[in-house]
């Protein structure tokens, strides 16, 4: 049933991410993360800031209660390698990203604000970046792994693979800082 999946612990890959997870939103004590505790989250404020033992975190994707990721929230998590955001964020705040170790980004169809391009930079090993289909703000194009404001076709992240499309025509602040 929906209620016992909602109490069922989340698997963490991650023995750190667990760690403040369960020392910040683990309401029942049991030391566990459920789905329903993780569903309650409404802000993560900056618990992940500055954490260089975090490697992955793709258990974000529960915690569907999330409509931001505010600025900061994970700056300087250089250990950080892996995560997926969440369906429910609409909003990703300035340097929500920066100073990662991210491999991969994946922008949720969701996603209609991001501060600027300095969410994701001085992440030097990014190298794929993918907007979902059906993002109403926000594209990457022909696979050209950025994001692109669709509306401007002004590229505003970027990656060392990424392709420019010749349909772009400014490329934003600091869209490529240290990538």
């Amino acid at each position: 049933t929906l209620e016992s999946s909602s109490n069922s612990s989340i698997f963490f890959i991650d023995s750190n991410a667990k760690a403040i997870c369960v020392s910040n939103w683990d309401t029942n004590g049991d030391g566990e993360l459920s789905y329903g505790e993780a569903t309650a989250v409404t802000d993560l404020g900056t618990v992940f800031r500055a954490n260089g033992d975090i490697t992955s975190f793709n258990e974000l994707q529960y915690f569907i209660g999330l409509t931001c990721i505010r600025k900061d929230a994970f700056h300087e998590c250089k250990g950080l390698t892996s995560i997926t955001i969440p369906n429910s964020v609409i909003e990703i705040g300035d340097f929500a990203f920066q100073a990662c170790s991210l491999t991969a980004v994946r922008i949720p169809s969701s996603v209609i604000a991001i501060a600027t391009g300095r969410s994701f930079s001085d992440n030097p090993t990014l190298t794929s970046i993918i907007v979902e289909d059906g993002n109403p703000v926000y594209d990457s194009r022909n696979n050209c792994n950025a994001i692109i404001e669709t509306s401007t076709n002004k590229l505003i992240v970027g990656c060392k693979n990424t392709v420019i499309p010749s349909t772009v025509k400014i490329i934003g602040y600091k869209a490529f800082r240290y990538q």
